[in-house]
């Protein structure tokens, strides 16, 4: 599978589009001045204010207007978004026409060890490889990056397995295309029942990843985040351990909160915690001449396990990890 990059800076470029009023093709609505961006920019910052937004996730904020957003609405409650599919897509920067390739959901197939069509050394290695002279494969992610929709329209939106033919048929999407599995497959992940110890959550908003992240760490001032999009720029390649330090487990009821990205038309994070998880922070060193190095934070789950063996995974690429600053 290829690596799809797009990285932008934090502050997004916006565009006011004209659209057409629900049931009138002729008439166009002005976007308006009320940026959305704005508003989850300002809510990251109420929230987390010691926190700066991932260049990554900034990139991912909607550039649609509160204008265009309320326009969006009354097309959803009325009936007519498979009318103006291609205009919401395009609008929101969703991925809807585009094509992409088949991937599964990894983080279903890490935690029911389902290997069929992945081999775990493709994402994750095993933890006896973290130690000095370790070798990892910097795995290849796949995960367009696409915009997350502002709640109040995510909401409009089925998220649910049942609804796919109805959501894929009103965003103008192909039944047959690699997106629909890709979707399918997101879903399956989102709604398997949590195991014991096992906490999770898929947003569909930048909003309800905050929200989920509070609940479950506490206090804004208590919380970290660590993200590596550098290391994607070698990926497949093998890397060395040169150094390797565990960091402090932290508190047993508040382990660390990794969010994946999952492959969707619009942002879909699979937020999830798993007691016993261990958080190592890792030096690397790429096995080529004057390969690179990186600074990495590995993940491993115990109680977890492939074959009887413990596996990690890197947190690289678009996934995020949530911890509290108790865990350093």
């Amino acid at each position: 599978m290829k690596l799809f990059m797009e990285l932008f800076g934090v502050m997004v470029m916006l565009m006011v589009i004209p659209l057409p009023t629900v049931g009138d093709t002729n008439k166009v609505v002005v976007g308006g001045t009320n940026k959305v961006a704005e508003m989850q920019l300002k809510l990251w910052r109420e929230k987390l204010p010691s926190i700066q937004i991932p260049e990554r996730v900034a990139a991912s904020i909607s550039p649609l207007t509160q204008g265009e957003v309320n326009t969006f609405v009354k097309i959803i409650k009325g009936g007519e978004l498979r009318s103006h599919a291609t205009q919401f897509c395009n609008s929101a920067n969703l991925l809807c026409s585009q094509p992409v390739y088949q991937t599964l959901a990894r983080v279903s197939v890490f935690l029911n060890n389902n290997f069929e069509s992945e081999k775990p050394s493709d994402i994750f290695f095993s933890a006896k490889e973290l130690r000095e002279g370790g070798q990892i494969t910097l795995p290849n992610l796949y995960s367009p990056w696409k915009a997350f929709l502002p709640r109040n329209l995510s909401q409009l939106i089925p998220f649910s397995s049942t609804a796919l033919s109805e959501v894929v048929s009103s965003l103008g999407i192909l039944w047959t295309s690699n997106m629909t599995k890709n979707m399918n497959n997101t879903l399956i992940a989102c709604e398997e029942k949590p195991t014991v110890g096992v906490t999770k959550m898929c947003t569909t908003s930048i909003e309800g990843m905050i929200e989920f992240v509070l609940s479950n760490l506490g206090t804004s001032h208590n919380i970290e985040l660590l993200s590596h999009p550098a290391l994607t720029a070698d990926s497949g390649k093998k890397a060395r351990v040169t150094k390797v330090v565990q960091r402090h487990s932290g508190p047993s009821n508040r382990p660390p909160l990794p969010c994946h990205r999952l492959v969707y038309p619009y942002g879909v994070f699979y937020c999830h915690s798993i007691n016993g998880t261990l958080t190592f922070s890792l030096e690397l060193e790429v096995l080529e001449k004057n390969g690179n190095m990186y600074n990495a934070t590995a993940l491993c789950h115990p109680n977890v396990r492939i074959k009887g063996s413990v596996y990690c995974h890197l947190i690289l690429g678009d996934s995020l990890l949530w911890f509290t600053k108790d865990n350093n």
